[in-house]
């Protein structure tokens, strides 16, 4: 099971700056909205977007995020230590099983063949995507954002 694990280690390299920064925002911050989405809407977007692909796509279960009207920033925590307990109990040929991707309206389909591997890849990286989109959001409403 640890090699599962490693093959994802860098998982959370982008929370240990992206937490303490989101824990000292005001909430002004939190909701500034010169841009068309809020921090506190995409903090709120990851944790539904793991919580869906990881375990309504990839373990075909119900949502984890059972409170509506959580703080978006307990959502984020809370759905990866969901998502760390899964990829914890995952074996190395578990990584290669296929999980079925809805049609989505769009059009969008996995650049590659859709198995368990890939969809924690993706979980990842769309993170990433929005850590960078928050700094763009902080900067474009007038304050600094995270340091990376």
């Amino acid at each position: 099971m640890e090699e599962v694990v490693f093959i994802f280690t860098y998982r959370n390299d982008v929370r240990k700056i992206l937490i303490p920064y989101l824990k000292k925002l005001t909430p002004q911050q939190w909701e500034a909205n010169t841009y068309h989405n809020t921090i506190s809407w995409v903090i709120e977007h990851m944790a539904q977007t793991e919580d869906y692909w990881v375990f309504q796509i990839g373990l075909g279960e119900e949502s984890r995020i059972i409170e509506e009207n959580q703080n978006p920033l307990e959502q984020y925590l809370r759905i990866r230590e969901k998502t760390d307990e899964v990829l914890h109990s995952l074996e190395a040929k578990d990584l290669n099983r296929l999980v079925v991707v809805p049609d989505f309206s769009d059009g969008w389909k996995p650049p590659s063949e859709p198995t368990m591997r890939w969809l924690f890849h993706h979980v990842y990286s769309h993170e990433v995507y929005h850590a960078g989109q928050i700094g763009v959001i902080a900067r474009l409403n007038g304050f600094d954002g995270p340091l990376f």
